[in-house]
């Protein structure tokens, strides 16, 4: 039965999903040195990328070309292996490398169902404490570039900043709806300096005068100070002895104070920030590739430890199998010279022209550290981040993992030195992270979901916030919506595990029952929810492969809405989790709309035009379909002109794969005698499949009133294997 939580609970369940998946607002998850636990296991590794003097991946390499050497010592390599980023098989490539279990060599173990690519990893962290407003402008810009022109069908992309602002929208989606909602969340919050008098002191300066004890660049704002206020304009430069300098050192030393702790706070928030984006996507496999945007920040050991944090945030980042990729959204617009239409104190000394340069890369140097550990790059005096984005993209998509046993103690904990060189090739370029994966660890989180297994209501609740879709027992999500003529929206979600995934033959003809808990959230707090116990039980002459499928129904508002599903066997306790986003738009009563898509497969030839008709279909969840079969798709179109006759409605409808039209049909005419309802017509046809060859492809099907000239359309993706 499905509910709208009241105000309490829907606080609790936003409370509860925000714990969960929100990287920005999270407190710092960094376990104490005693809440670490490390797995002994037989190899560690690293990835490296390796390039020719073109900039293109190296592909051809043989393993006895690669040289390792560990604290400076030649050591032999147990395993090479070239990755493709995103691919079906890069996370058992991964988990072979590490010296773990793998599909093959795990007793008993059933695999999943497979796919044929879980897609790049992509995230970009906005540092919105740290930008300016030209350069969020251009960060923004970049981001709809990418989200409109360069991203995937199968990319899981996630938008990310420091401050939160983007709530609960930024979670790992390939819809690009969302994504550009993110995007366009994204606002000025830098607190910048609010002194409105003519002597700046940015954080590079403060940091310089604060934690560097500069006496000649404090000497300098001195008279910056004095010249602007009148003060002791006969003294000589650098002498403050008298009681107006003692005024200018007093609002100067305030000034720089109040300046560094702001500077220490941004700086803070920020890594903490990348700290849990790194943790959360420790559980994803593969490859992931964070684009760390910022105008840059400043950090000195002498005043902070945010040195140490960078590194932190490396072996972090080692084991989480990320790559950063920062870029100083500054571009070549770096420009510390004095404004004299400012009147600003002019100093054409050495004094000045210092300062200039350490503004320019000062700020740099943590995106520098941050890229360069962890096997990335920093992107400076660039002012195209489009372009940037698409070559890190395309740098970061093939890649070699190495592995070798450790022998010291050191070693394992990833604390050693590594260097690799390609044998016979100076010629080549590497990019080598720092760190490596030294082990896993178990945090604080992981540790409460254990100690929990024997509640199992909260373990299906953990499995319904997390942050990402758990696979132990694989579920797939399909969701769409449809409309009455009272303008009232139903959001229909069908739900799916193959049956392979249990084990119904040890079972001894038991059922098997699965909890299903499942919500749909939007950004404004409304949460509707609904509770289920799947019955699985063993069918004579069921085939082994047939999915278990089931649905629920919800009466939802329109909005942008996020639907979650978690279910959990209660023999074995494995659960499994499935996200999807959907937007449900506003009502209009007098214009053209369209439901969702709802596709179907049915084996054997396409029916006739006589033996169709507006019948239920079993939604296929996962949208994956064999060639030999018969895609059948549905749909309502809602809010028809209507004239004596009837209305005149007509559907187009073309398969594409990416941007290539493949198939397209007939114009074809709705039947104006198929619906009662007058608000809506329903529609349905079928598509043979096999000649297709396997891929990915999008279905977009468009209706046009002919009677008012009105258009309305709907897309949606699938696969044929």
């Amino acid at each position: 039965m499905s509910t709208h939580f009241n105000p309490t609970y829907r606080f609790l369940w936003v409370l509860f999903l925000c714990c969960l998946s929100a990287p920005a607002l999270a407190q710092d998850a960094t376990p104490a040195n005693d809440d670490v636990l490390r797995t002994n296991i037989e190899l560690v590794q690293t990835d490296i990328s390796v390039f020719d003097k073109n900039g293109k991946f190296v592909d051809s390499l043989k393993p006895e070309q690669f040289l390792l050497s560990v604290d400076g010592r030649k050591r032999p390599l147990s395993l090479i292996s070239r990755v493709t980023s995103g691919s079906s098989v890069e996370a058992e490539q991964l988990r072979a490398a590490r010296g773990g279990p793998t599909l093959s060599n795990t007793p008993g173990s059933k695999p999943p169902t497979p796919v044929a690519s879980h897609g790049r990893v992509i995230f970009f962290f906005v540092d919105d404490v740290h930008l300016s407003l030209d350069g969020l402008t251009r960060g923004r810009k970049a981001l709809l570039q990418f989200v409109n022109n360069q991203m995937r069908h199968d990319d899981q992309v996630a938008i990310v900043s420091t401050t939160g602002q983007i709530g609960f929208l930024q979670q790992l989606t390939d819809n690009r709806v969302v994504l550009r909602a993110a995007i366009d969340r994204l606002d000025y919050k830098r607190r910048p300096d609010d002194y409105v008098g003519r002597t700046k002191i940015s954080e590079h300066t403060a940091s310089q005068v604060q934690d560097a004890h500069n006496g000649t660049l404090f000497a300098y704002l001195m008279d910056s100070v004095k010249v602007e206020y009148g003060m002791g304009l006969g003294a000589l430069r650098g002498d403050h002895g008298n009681d107006s300098a003692g005024q200018a050192r007093r609002l100067l030393q305030n000034r720089i104070r109040s300046i560094g702790q702001q500077n220490r706070a941004d700086t803070t928030a920020t890594l903490k920030a990348l700290r849990f984006l790194l943790q959360s996507s420790t559980s994803l496999p593969g490859r992931k590739l964070i684009f760390f945007l910022s105008d840059g920040f400043v950090v000195d050991p002498r005043g902070s430890n945010a040195l140490e944090v960078l590194k932190q945030l490396s072996a972090i980042a080692a084991r989480s199998g990320a790559v950063i990729y920062s870029m100083d959204t500054r571009g070549t617009n770096i420009d510390s010279r004095v404004d004299a239409s400012r009147n600003e104190f002019a100093d054409m000394s050495s004094r000045q022209t210092g300062m200039a340069l350490g503004e320019a890369f000062a700020p740099r140097e943590p995106l520098s550290l941050l890229a360069e550990d962890t096997g990335g790059r920093a992107i400076f005096n660039s002012n195209s981040i489009e372009d940037t984005v698409a070559q890190a993209v395309k740098e970061t998509s093939e890649y070699y993992v190495l592995a070798w046993r450790p022998e010291t103690e050191e070693e394992r904990k990833g604390k050693a030195r590594i260097d690799v060189s390609i044998e016979g090739r100076p010629d080549l370029r590497l990019r080598l992270r720092r760190q490596y994966f030294a082990g896993a660890t178990t945090t604080t989180t992981d540790k409460i979901a254990t100690a929990t297994r024997s509640a199992p209501e909260v373990q299906l609740l953990v499995a319904l916030g997390s942050t990402y879709p758990r696979r132990d027992l694989p579920t797939s999500l399909s969701v769409g919506y449809l409309k009455n003529s009272q303008s009232e929206f139903t959001l229909q979600a069908s739900m799916q595990i193959e049956r392979a995934a249990f084990n119904l033959a040890a079972l001894d003809g038991q059922k098997a029952e699965v909890d299903v808990i499942g919500a749909a959230i939007d950004d404004r707090g409304f949460i509707y929810s609904f509770k289920q116990v799947l019955t699985v039980t063993p069918a004579a002459g069921e085939v082994d492969a047939t999915s278990v499928v089931w649905g629920q129904q919800l009466k939802v508002q329109p909005g942008l809405y996020q639907v979650r599903v978690a279910v959990r066997e209660r023999q074995t306790g494995r659960s499994g989790s499935a996200i999807q986003w959907i937007e449900i738009p506003q009502p209009d009563q007098h214009r053209l709309s369209m439901s969702s898509l709802f596709l179907g497969e049915r084996a054997g030839e396409v029916e006739s035009e006589k033996s169709r008709g507006p019948k239920p279909i079993r939604v296929d969840v996962d949208h994956r379909f064999e060639r030999k079969s018969v895609l059948r798709f549905q749909t309502y179109v809602y809010n028809p002109a209507h004239v004596p006759g009837g209305p005149d409605v007509w559907i187009d409808a073309q398969i594409m794969r990416g941007t290539e039209k493949v198939l397209v049909l007939a114009p074809s005419k709705i039947p104006p005698d198929v619906s009662k309802d007058r608000a809506l017509l329903p529609y349905w046809t079928e598509i043979s499949l096999n000649e297709l060859p396997s891929g990915h492809y999008t279905l977009q099907v468009s209706a046009t009133d002919r009677i008012t000239n009105h258009h309305t359309s709907q897309t949606i993706r699938f696969s044929v294997e």
